[in-house]
């Protein structure tokens, strides 16, 4: 048996252009739909079966707004994780290569905050200056990984060290959740969900087992 465990860190595209064409009617500025991914995960490997999982967080961009007097600071960020299984295609001298199927679910996170500075008696007789909007649902991932193990320690009983790899994907959105503010459903928001094509580097650590 195998087991590998890694950091990740890579960038992924999510389709924001709905999210986008709101903002924009409203004169905020848009998101950037390329976003940098930081995570961890790992898996096992028993005879040419593939079993795991991953999470990871997606980290967004900041935009500076006007809107008349006003200035505001937006920003998006989600996270996902999965359930992975999968099949070892190939196996020689440390080297991997899989194919991956995960099932799991994430979440998207938009902030709006008012960066004017307001007086204490402004703020009690308005507190609502920063909003927090949510949405989320079930995801798929299909993916390809390879990784490669460079022994570092060797006996009778295996061997153990650092693991790089690499994997390429794609994560869909089965379904696009509604939208909340706090825990207040809100209707007729923007139809998106994490879905879009990704790329991370694998570091970590890993061993084989003769037994």
């Amino acid at each position: 048996g195998t087991g590998r465990g890694y950091f990740t860190v890579g960038f992924s595209q999510i389709d924001f252009d709905e999210l986008n064409s709101r903002l924009t009617a409203k004169g905020y500025p848009e998101f950037s739909g390329n976003l940098i991914t930081l995570g961890g995960g790992g898996h096992a490997i028993i005879n040419k079966l593939v079993i795991g999982g991953q999470g990871n967080a997606y980290l967004g961009s900041n935009e500076e707004a006007k809107i008349g007097d006003d200035r505001y600071e937006t920003s998006v960020a989600a996270a996902a994780g999965f359930f992975n299984i999968g099949y070892l295609l190939y196996s020689k001298n440390g080297l991997c290569i899989y194919p991956l199927l995960g099932l799991g679910g994430g979440g998207m996170t938009m902030k709006i905050v008012d960066q004017t500075s307001p007086s204490f008696d402004e703020v009690l007789d308005n507190p609502k200056r920063n909003t927090s909007l949510t949405t989320g649902g079930f995801l798929l991932d299909v993916s390809v990984g390879m990784d490669y193990l460079i022994k570092m320690e060797e006996d009778e009983n295996g061997y153990g060290g650092i693991v790089i790899g690499l994997r390429a994907g794609y994560t869909m959105a089965l379904n696009k959740g509604d939208w909340a503010l706090e825990t207040i459903k809100i209707t007729g928001g923007p139809d998106i969900g994490i879905t879009g094509p990704y790329v991370r580097l694998l570091f970590g650590g890993g061993g084989t087992s003769n037994y």
